[in-house]
């Protein structure tokens, strides 16, 4: 996926066209997102059936809008359990580094070193 700014569109529409063709494009203007979408058919809908079978497939109650938190509209954030469940750990992660229970790293060989001892 790839995400540029109406004026990097408005430069190279050329190329995002084309690119729009094998790739996601995501123009961002303002807050907000427009998906470039190329198609041979006028009723081809920007989300497959694979996408609305799984997204009907979250129950009910569980359901949230996952472009919300996600561009690219990941599945995985179409349900509140996720959500909250993320929400969830980062909060402990950041009790545990107010709390001064993590450990840093000056350099990824002292990162293998530690895990190589564990």
């Amino acid at each position: 996926m790839v995400v540029v700014s109406t004026k990097e569109f408005r430069d190279k529409q050329k190329k995002y066209f084309e690119l729009a063709k094998n790739e996601r494009v995501l123009i961002k203007r303002g807050k907000g997102y427009v998906n470039l979408i190329v198609t041979d058919e006028i009723n081809d809908s920007f989300f497959g059936n694979d996408w609305m079978r799984d997204f009907f497939a979250i129950p009910e109650e569980y359901r949230c809008n996952p472009f919300e938190i996600s561009p690219s509209g990941d599945l995985f954030w179409a349900d509140k359990r996720n959500v909250e469940q993320a929400k969830k750990s980062i909060g402990i992660g950041q009790q545990q580094i107010k709390e001064g229970k993590f450990k840093r790293f000056s350099s990824v060989e002292a990162l293998d070193k530690y895990l190589e001892s564990l």
